[in-house]
This record gives structure tokens, sequence and C-alpha cells, in this order.
């Protein structure tokens, strides 16, 4: 049933999918921001479609930003995105495909933004589902590449309006796609907006997690009215996602260092309340990979999700952490469609064993 999400809502969608984004995903800051612009530009708000109202002639595609969220944020962003667009649509008219609707490509503060932005410019619907039920740090850890969709051709765009237009030999060559898109956005200054994954209603519901912009604005919801009625946003958002509360403790250390433009590292909490005197640690590739117990117990895996918020209710990014923050440490199990997908975890498992991890995928329970 379609739904018109105003300010509230898209405020809550944002606070939720930076939790779901796993430690990645963007910051909410730069999300808030673009929602600042969308309602000057559309104070009614744009309207959100169910999966099953996607028809199956009909088209959409995924718009997301690219580059560095300080960039992004000192610069801003906006008119990128509508110029990607704009050329993937233009060159996918081409083809027979008339784009008219938008979708997420993964969760997270800033990157769930970007399609409502567009879809508010341009008077068109976002479907309700996103490409990964997560945020995720390469393309090959997308449901895309699990379930064939491919990404060539490519558009990016900078404000300037220059747009790189890219194919793949192979169109499903993530890596090559990825090498391609990262120099572009160098190319751009860093920041640069990118569209991708044209999908019609069939592919969409057979490859993409559903309903995960409503889980987003259902989370959101409840930290926000947990928060105002005095109660506990941790346990609220526990209730929302479905998930286990793992920890609660104070950021101890935090070690960072980036490789090829990924942040690798790990924090370690000391527990608080009834956690007193025990240890948690979480290892990260931008999202949050792999959680241990004190004792070296591996207590989940991706593609799951371990996400994290303050005590007081404020959903975190890796990059938003801070030694001394009191935290929460929440898991989630993953969309069906990992779970289901005979390569769900494996498309993980060089990113974990550089990490040295090389167990077997642990879900939540």
């Amino acid at each position: 049933m379609a739904e018109k999400f105003g300010k509230r809502e898209l405020e809550d969608v944002i606070w939720g999918a930076t939790l779901l984004g796993a430690g990645g995903g963007g910051s909410p800051k730069n999300g808030l921001k673009l929602l600042e612009d969308l309602l000057k530009a559309s104070p009614e708000g744009v309207t959100l479609i169910s999966p099953e109202e996607f028809g199956s002639e009909e088209y959409a595609v995924m718009v997301a930003g690219i580059g560095s969220p300080k960039v992004l944020m000192e610069k801003g962003f906006g008119p990128e995105a509508i110029y990607a667009f704009e050329a993937i649509s233009s060159l996918q008219a081409l083809a027979g495909k008339r784009i008219t609707h938008l979708y997420p490509g993964e969760l997270g503060g800033f990157n769930v933004m970007p399609p409502f932005y567009v879809a508010a410019l341009k008077g068109m619907p976002v479907v309700d589902a996103d490409g990964c039920g997560r945020a995720v740090p390469e393309l090959e850890t997308t449901l895309f590449y699990l379930y064939g969709i491919p990404s060539s051709p490519c558009a990016m765009a900078d404000s300037q309006g220059n747009i790189v237009i890219f194919y793949t030999r192979n169109p499903m060559d993530s890596t090559m796609a990825e090498n391609l898109a990262r120099h572009v956005s160098t190319a751009f200054g860093m920041g640069a907006a990118f569209a991708t994954w044209v999908v019609n209603g069939e592919e969409l519901r057979r490859a993409l997690a559903l309903n995960t912009v409503t889980l987003c604005r259902r989370v959101g919801a409840a930290i926000r009215e947990a928060k105002e009625r005095g109660g506990d946003p941790v346990r609220a958002a526990v209730e929302a996602v479905g998930g286990v509360e793992l920890f609660r403790g104070k950021v101890a250390d935090i070690s960072t260092r980036t490789v090829e433009g990924f942040d690798f590292g790990r924090f370690k909490l000391e527990g608080v309340g009834g956690y007193q005197g025990k240890t948690l640690t979480v290892e990260f590739k931008n999202e949050n990979m792999v959680v241990w117990s004190g004792e070296g117990e591996a207590l989940a895996t991706v593609p799951d999700l371990i996400c994290t918020m303050t005590l007081n209710g404020t959903p975190l990014t890796n990059a938003d952490m801070e030694v001394g923050m009191e935290i929460a440490v929440i898991a989630a199990s993953a969309s069906e469609k990992w779970r289901k997908h005979p390569e769900g975890f494996k498309v993980w498992k060089h990113i974990l064993e550089k990490m040295g991890y090389t167990g077997d995928y642990v879900p939540v329970k």
C-alpha cells in the first residue's frame, strides 16, 4: 500500500537505517542534511510503495553517494544524484527501459536517503526494498552480486554535472566495477553519486531485501518513542529489530587503519551494569564483521547485523564512535535472502580471513 513519508517518517528512517547499517552506511548527519534539502523541494515528502505494488514491467534504479563522508558534509550533496539518475535513465531508455521508481542500494544513515531525494525532485515513488538489508563494504558483499543483478552499466556524476558512464566486459565483474567507481570518485574530488542496478518488479522481489525501509522507520520510531517517554531505547531497538542484546559497556579502545580506502579496525568494550567485569571486542571493515566475547568466542558474524547505539538512544556508525562512550551492541538476523543463498556467507570469508577469523557462519541465536 502506497504511503507518503514526510519529515517525521524520514527522520525515523534515517535513525533506524543508521542502526541497521551495522557500523557503516554513511553519517546520519549527512542524511539529515539531505532530508532538509528534500523537504525544501517537496514539503509533502515522498511516496513509498510496497514491493508487491511494483510491476514486473516497471523499472527502478538505485542511487547512492560514494567518496569521503567528510567531503560530502563540507560541500553538500544533491545535484550529483540528479545528474547520475538522469544519465542512467537516458541510457536505459535507449534499451527500452523507462525508469519510473527508485530504491536504496543499502541501509545506512546517509545512503538510505539519496533515492528519496531524487524521487522528491522527480516526482517518483520509492520502492520499499534495498540491495543488502544492511550496509556493506564491497560490491561483492551485496545481494545484487549474489543474485545476478549486474552493476554494469553504471553512471557517475559530480555536483558540476561531469558524468562518467562505464561498462565492464563481464557485467557481473563487481571487483572491476568497484575499482572503476573509486577511481572516478577520486577524480571527482572524493564526492560523487552513482546510479546502477536497474531492476524490474520480478527481479526486485527475487533478489533484494524487502520491506526494509518500513523496518528502518519502525526501528527509528521505537527508539524515538522510548526516549520521549523516558524508557529504555536499547530495549526498544532490540524488540523492534527482533534481535538480541549482546552487551552494554564503555568504549575502552578503538584501533583503526585505512587500507585501500577502507577502515579496518576493532573496538573493545568494558562492561557496565549487568556486564560489569566482562569485555567484548568487535572487528570491522567499515561495517562490523565479527563480535568476540571476552573468552574468545565468536558470538555473531556477517551477514548478520552487529549494531551499536549509545545507551541514551543514538544509533552509531563506527566513524562516530569515541573512547569513553557507553554503548550497547545489538545483533539481528540478516535478510532471509542472505540466509537462504548457498553463498550468503562465502562472499564475506575473504574479509573475515584477513581479520584472522577462519570459522563458520555464526548466526544470531
